[in-house]
């Protein structure tokens, strides 16, 4: 799953206005930041393979210590702490969201993807398959995203006119991204590329989303 974890941070952030969205659009990839990360390092593997899946190229057979089920509760625990110290300075319904956040990435990949999430390194893999169908899991992807949208812009207030749209324009931006991902490629990029091009574009993201949220 890609633009539908941002449901998770969307809903987050509606729940918990104090919470900068950035933030969330943080947490909610943070262990495919890692994935990116850990990729570039060898630490994990993923073979790029044209037609692997209807909605996506990448066989995700290696990539036990930011993907499976004990490594995410891991990473959402210490997402927990470090907030909570370093952030909300002592807030723990803050810093418990976003580790939830954090958390909420396995549950919603676990949709979408193959059997390829494990429950502990080295464990049973579990995934639902819906990116075997390409109308099913966009589906599911803009619908979470659009309910997402929805709330969000329902429990903020703009400070100008313009600022109304913004919700809508973030929507739009995350659209588009989702659609050029799923554009045919005429040459597979390298696992160095990928991993570069998903921690740009998550970046940027979090960006955008912070001046949205600024409005």
């Amino acid at each position: 799953m890609f633009v539908g974890h941002y449901s998770a941070a969307l809903a987050v952030k509606a729940a918990k206005p104090e919470i900068p969205l950035w933030h969330l659009f943080i947490a909610v990839q943070f262990v495919d930041y890692l994935w990116a990360i850990f990729l570039l390092m060898g630490i994990e593997h993923v073979q790029i393979t044209d037609g692997f899946m209807a909605a996506s190229n990448l066989d995700l057979y290696h990539m036990p210590y930011t993907h499976s089920l004990l490594a995410t509760f891991f990473w959402g625990i210490m997402a927990f702490v470090v907030y909570g110290i370093v952030v909300s300075r002592g807030s723990r319904s803050a810093a418990a969201l976003v580790a939830l956040a954090v958390m909420s990435h396995w549950l919603l990949d676990l949709l979408v993807h193959t059997q390829d999430l494990e429950l502990y390194p080295g464990g049973d893999k579990y995934g639902f398959g819906l990116w075997n169908s390409l109308v099913g899991s966009q589906v599911l992807e803009l619908g979470l995203l659009f309910a997402g949208i929805v709330v969000y812009a329902l429990r903020t207030r703009s400070y100008t006119r313009m600022s109304r749209f913004g919700p809508w324009l973030l929507f739009v931006v995350l659209l588009l991204v989702q659609v050029v991902n799923l554009l045919p490629q005429e040459k597979l990029p390298s696992v160095q590329d990928l991993s570069i091009t998903a921690l740009v574009v998550f970046s940027v993201l979090a960006m955008f989303a912070q001046w949205v949220d600024r409005q």
